[in-house]
């Protein structure tokens, strides 16, 4: 009995440092969140009426030929940036993520794919697949930052211009609420009309000095725009992990001293018996 007394103790102590850990890693988490919900939610009016411009330009009967309108060439690989976390510890956040490549890689094929990872997880994975990874972005955890956006969105638009691809696809996590991720398959380049050209719009100069001037931020806007979501869907997703696992803590520690308290009681009825039974023995 004693010795269950003190494995129950021990269990107890190791559980309460676990959940002092998981605590501290949920609070993290909820700052990180709010500072990259704050930032997203920012960004979106911008992001969304350059969006609504740009299609509403891609829908009229004068829309002059542009780079970022062209597939690249058919016979080259299509380019997919997988964008999950630097580290673990975030529920099914990465594991959606990379489903989504593994999906595309096997409809597109190995061959056909350009791989390039954005986060230590999904890089370490596809390397233990043995799959080439063209580029990788690590160690940024989460933080998106003026340079690895301009970094990122320089590679994917030089690579697509160059005819080294023939499509640039990102697979990553949206935001729908702290208790909603839905892993996404976006198509970055090139643009496709929204449908058949129905208005035609006067621009000036002209359109295509327009386009020129705003296709290029569009697509810089959009790649931004995806990581923030990305990054906001990661926070989120480890902070509820924490906040899961904090819970399960405290309720396993209430369970088992419950355990120990019985323990103990039991403990002490026992050697009162004893001492019962010793006097009446004595006295007989």
């Amino acid at each position: 009995m004693i010795q269950s007394l003190r494995t129950l103790r021990l269990r107890i102590r190791s559980i309460e440092n676990t959940r002092k850990i998981t605590r501290a890693m949920e609070m993290i988490s909820s700052s990180k969140f709010n500072r990259a919900k704050q930032a997203l939610f920012a960004h979106l009016p911008y992001y969304l009426k350059l969006d609504g411009m740009v299609t509403h330009m891609l829908e009229s009967v004068d829309m002059p030929p542009h780079p970022f309108l062209e597939k690249g060439p058919a016979e080259k690989p299509a380019a997919l940036v997988l964008v999950t976390s630097d580290t673990g510890l975030c529920s099914t956040y990465n594991h959606s993520a990379i489903r989504q490549a593994e999906n595309f890689i096997a409809k597109r094929g190995k061959e056909k794919t350009m791989l390039l990872a954005i986060g230590r997880e999904g890089f370490n994975y596809f390397k233990r697949q043995n799959i080439d990874i063209k580029d990788a972005y690590i160690d940024h955890h989460g933080r998106l930052t003026k340079e690895l956006s301009e970094k990122i969105t320089s590679n994917l638009t030089g690579m697509f211009l160059e005819k080294k691809v023939s499509e640039v696809y990102m697979a990553y996590t949206h935001f729908g609420g702290v208790l909603r991720h839905k892993p996404v398959l976006e198509k970055i380049l090139d643009i496709e009309s929204p449908g058949e050209p129905v208005i035609e719009y006067l621009a000036e100069p002209d359109i295509q000095a327009i386009f020129d001037k705003i296709l290029p931020k569009y697509i810089a806007e959009k790649i931004r725009h995806i990581l923030m979501d990305a990054f906001t869907s990661e926070h989120a997703s480890r902070m509820v992990a924490m906040k899961s696992a904090k819970d399960n803590a405290t309720e396993l520690i209430d369970t088992l001293t419950l355990l120990k308290n019985k323990a103990r009681q039991a403990a002490i009825t026992k050697e009162i018996l004893e001492i019962s039974m010793s006097a009446e023995a004595l006295k007989g």
